[in-house]
């Protein structure tokens, strides 16, 4: 099957878009020790290219696992597979005032919308991310107070005093105890949070009524959509924050050559994946590595977190001490700035790499003979391993 990834980044490589989909660390904290031989002498469903191991991986076979070592130590990467693809784009920008509640996030996780940030959804193909509009009200809390006969109402300073209620107290009135009246993005409102949402809905209160909402730019981006399944997503978007009119979209397409990944990272965990790997090198013998510093890696562990920038290392951090960090939150990093779009292909053996039984060992200077059974050969898909070895030895020679 071939299948189409980055080649093993050197230590002076430039940026490669497949970065996004991969996550690699450098295990260069003194005291850890990489081997790969003898054990790797056994090493079946693997190829070796230019000195990088490349087998399919022990947590999903989908991804692709690189092993390499370089000047600054050895390096373990697993990468989603990525491929160059002629894609239609469809996007669209428009206003909305949403109420951000811990009620609207459940409804969209419960109609298959998936949180990317904070303010970024999607969901098959579609992407919606929210940029807050300023209001003008004001520009810190000191510009707002309260005003009203129950200090129930959160207004402009200015206009605060001015502001009568009838002085009827209400028992969601309790639930200000909760919050402060302040600034959120431009607006003088009772300051949102989970408390104070729960807090009125016990008192029959919709929060929408309370909180002002925000005031949001949604912009939209649909990959291979028609027309109708992104007013479709976005009416199915919007319904969650309690909007049921239809709005009218502006639809541009435009056709783009894009890089995609082959599974949707989000259905594989970089953490787990990086973790089988390690776990899998530890048990062959061909690295010792304390379970602290497993731990430590799998912490800073996620897809993007990979190549010459952001790749995992024993770092300085900022406050001088050292830790598993991407290489870009380190103590001065030198960072690149130089991108590439080579996506190289290799054909992999089906199922992932063991070592032994039987031998599969590289080529020396001394010797170039390989062992194996007891007639000499080479059985199975550990051939694979060996061509690959005889020929990276016959270029060097």
């Amino acid at each position: 099957m071939l299948l189409m990834f980055t080649a093993a980044p050197v230590v002076k490589a430039c940026i490669n878009p497949a970065d996004s989909y991969a996550v690699e660390v450098v295990l260069n904290k003194p005291g850890i020790v990489y081997v790969p031989y003898p054990a790797f002498s056994a090493l079946h469903n693997a190829i070796v290219e230019n000195g990088t191991f490349i087998f399919r991986s022990h947590y999903d076979e989908r991804l692709i696992v690189m092993l390499w070592n370089a000047s600054d130590g050895p390096h373990l990467r697993v990468q989603v597979p990525v491929e160059w693809n002629e894609t239609v784009l469809t996007k669209t920008t428009f206003n909305a005032s949403l109420l951000i509640t811990a009620d609207a996030l459940e409804k969209l996780k419960a109609i298959g919308w998936k949180k990317i940030d904070n303010l970024t959804f999607a969901r098959n193909d579609v992407t919606i991310a929210l940029k807050p509009v300023a209001g003008n009200e004001c520009t810190s809390d000191r510009d707002c107070a309260t005003g009203g006969c129950s200090g129930e109402v959160c207004a402009p300073r200015k206009e605060a005093t001015e502001i009568i209620t009838p002085c009827v107290y209400k028992p969601w009135y309790n639930c200000l105890s909760l919050t402060s009246c302040g600034c959120v993005n431009g607006l003088c409102t009772w300051k949102p949070n989970d408390a104070f949402e729960a807090c009125l809905r016990e008192h029959g209160v919709d929060p929408s009524k309370v909180i002002r909402a925000g005031y949001f730019e949604l912009e939209v981006e649909a990959v291979n959509r028609s027309d109708g399944e992104v007013n479709a997503a976005v009416k199915d978007f919007l319904s969650a924050f309690g909007i049921s009119c239809d709005v009218s979209l502006t639809l541009v397409k435009t056709s783009v050559t894009r890089l995609s990944p082959s599974l949707d990272p989000s259905e594989v965990s970089a953490s787990k994946a990086l973790k089988a790997e390690l776990d899998w090198l530890i048990e062959t013998g061909a690295l010792r590595m304390d379970e602290s510093d497993v731990e430590g890696v799998l912490r800073a562990a996620e897809w993007g977190n990979a190549g010459h920038n952001s790749h995992i290392g024993w770092y300085e951090t900022e406050n001088g001490t050292s830790a598993w960090i991407p290489y870009d939150e380190s103590l001065n990093p030198l960072l690149v700035r130089c991108f590439t779009s080579e996506v190289p292909a290799y054909e992999l053996p089906n199922g992932t790499a063991y070592v032994g039984p039987t031998l599969t060992k590289p080529p020396s200077e001394d010797s170039a003979t390989t062992s194996g059974s007891a007639e000499g050969e080479v059985c199975g898909p550990g051939i694979v391993a060996l061509l690959a070895l005889l020929a990276a030895f016959a270029r060097r020679r």
